[in-house]
């Protein structure tokens, strides 16, 4: 009788840990395979096993899969739904912002003799800055950076090279002066790859102060926070402090945001729930994804 006891409470256990798991599936884009938002998809899926981590292109591209039906949520920075809402007002509605991953920095690296500024606010028509392909997050910001100053920005030119391909521009010099770079504190793309420019770039402050009077959401709060690259992040490519080493250099920065899209939640309110939870529980792995190492 007492096996037959224990069996049934082993039934019970089993089937009390499958009910607490989401068994809808929940797709789920992200971005490139190599960067934050993948691996932060990759950790939720280790709490919500339901979950299909999709790659692509960026906010953007991530943004217009959500409301066409093909992911059922994202991660996206915040100022990509600020830009995406002035283009479709109606298909942001349809979009509930559900956490907030960790925040973003925009980086600005310049050529050292072709942008002698210390400071993004001094670009004019004169320059050229690398953003990336439309739908890529550098290019998402600068959208918005347009939007909220179009005096200032509007007139200063772009191209859409990205990665590798900006930088060695950009240390060249003689088309593309300066990349926008939108990353996390300590991404391995400016802790490795950009110092091999040293020679010829330099990290630029972005700490425009109107982004944070004119960049709003809808709810009237600031798309953009001050942040600040600490002295000694990003080896060679911080300007020299007064006394050797590097200073640090301050920066706008953005919120990384998980939406999902609400028609889904109310068809399967039970399962988004435990994504939900899901994502509370792999938010340590996540934070440390852009944390010191």
């Amino acid at each position: 009788m007492k096996k037959i006891y224990l069996l049934a409470a082993v039934v019970m256990g089993v089937m009390a840990a499958s009910s607490a798991e989401a068994t809808e599936k929940f797709r789920l884009c992200t971005g490139n395979t190599k960067l934050n938002y993948y691996a932060a998809g990759q950790y939720l899926k280790r709490n919500v096993p339901s979950v299909e981590v999709i790659e692509s292109k960026g906010s953007l591209d991530n943004l217009d899969k959500v409301t066409a039906g093909e992911c059922d949520g994202a991660f996206v920075q915040s100022d990509a739904l600020l830009v995406y809402s002035s283009k479709n007002a109606k298909a942001i509605s349809a979009l509930q912002r559900s956490g907030v991953l960790y925040q973003e920095q925009a980086n600005l690296i310049c050529n050292r003799k072709a942008y002698t500024s210390s400071r993004m606010v001094d670009l004019n028509s004169n320059f050229t800055v690398a953003i990336g392909p439309e739908g890529s997050g550098a290019n998402t910001t600068w959208a918005a950076f347009v939007a909220a100053d179009k005096a200032r920005y509007g007139k200063v030119r772009t191209s859409d090279l990205t990665g590798t391909l900006a930088l060695s521009a950009v240390a060249d010099g003689s088309e593309v002066q300066c990349a926008l770079i939108i990353t996390a504190l300590n991404a391995p793309f400016l802790k490795n790859e950009a110092p091999k420019y040293a020679s010829s770039v330099t990290l630029v402050s972005t700490d425009d102060r109107d982004m944070t009077k004119n960049a709003k959401d809808n709810r009237g709060n600031p798309v953009y926070t001050y942040g600040e690259i600490p002295s000694g992040t990003y080896k060679g490519i911080q300007p020299t402090g007064m006394f050797g080493g590097s200073k640090s250099v301050d920066t706008i920065q953005v919120d990384a945001v998980f939406v999902a899209n609400r028609d889904w939640i109310a068809a399967h309110q039970g399962d988004f729930e435990k994504i939900v939870d899901g994502f509370a529980n792999a938010k340590p792995d996540i934070e440390k994804l852009v944390q010191p190492k």
